[in-house]
């Protein structure tokens, strides 16, 4: 397994990565919210592009520095899942996507940056890419919303919840015959977070709570249609 590396909060390549992310998702904010429909639309299908280049190119490197492995390598995190579903969203507009990023992909990219744990090296590359990756998972539902103009459904937020639990009921058997610790399922992350409360499987029924609370409180604060949802 790929040795994990933990940021420590208020050091000076904390502090980097957090100023980094702000003005990256900002900036584009900022840029795109008042041009053209076709402007808009093309920048995000160019940020889609950009978030699968920065994939391929990672694991590009592990493969050839040799230490891939199914234990850190494969997109079952919940960053990774949500920002393979950023992708797509980014293209498709999907709406059951745009919830999902919306309500699953700021809580988990604001915690990321935060509270880093580098999981797949530790070089100037992996550095860029975990912030890449986290400011995108954040700057992608918010392009959607405050660009694209996209709006949530008023019982998405309980229906996200629900669909978040799937990859989890999967993920969890699959981490004990891996051997592998994806969404942090197997064992609490490196990081000093008040959230992990107890240990195994304890501290999983916190995260769950609080997930629900992050979800709720973003349902909250999110503009809406007055459309309610068919399909979980």
């Amino acid at each position: 397994m790929i040795e994990h590396f933990v940021i420590h909060p208020l050091s000076t390549t904390w502090w980097v990565g957090i100023i980094s992310s702000l003005a990256f998702i900002v900036s584009i904010l900022f840029l795109f919210k008042n041009k053209s429909v076709v402007v808009k639309d093309n920048f995000a299908k160019w940020l889609s592009i950009s978030f699968l280049l920065t994939y391929v190119i990672s694991n590009s490197y592990v493969l050839y520095s040799g230490c891939w492995n199914v234990q850190d390598n494969l997109p079952l995190h919940l960053c990774r899942i949500s920002f393979f579903i950023s992708m797509i969203v980014l293209i498709t507009k999907k709406q059951w996507m745009y919830e999902w990023v919306l309500y699953l992909a700021i809580p988990t990219g604001i915690h990321s940056i935060l509270t880093p744990e580098m999981t797949q090296g530790v070089n100037a590359w992996f550095y860029f890419d975990y912030y890449f990756v986290h400011a995108g998972l954040i700057l992608a539902p918010l392009y959607l919303t405050i660009v694209m103009r996209m709006r949530t459904r008023l019982d998405a937020w309980w229906r996200t919840i629900l669909r978040l639990q799937i990859p989890v009921a999967i993920i969890l058997p699959l981490n004990f015959l891996l051997e592998s610790n994806y969404i942090y399922l197997r064992h609490k992350p490196l990081v000093d977070n008040p959230f992990l409360v107890g240990e195994w499987p304890v501290y999983i029924i916190f995260l769950e709570i609080t997930m629900v609370a992050h979800v709720y409180i973003i349902h909250l604060l999110a503009p809406k249609s007055k459309k309610k949802g068919i399909i979980i």
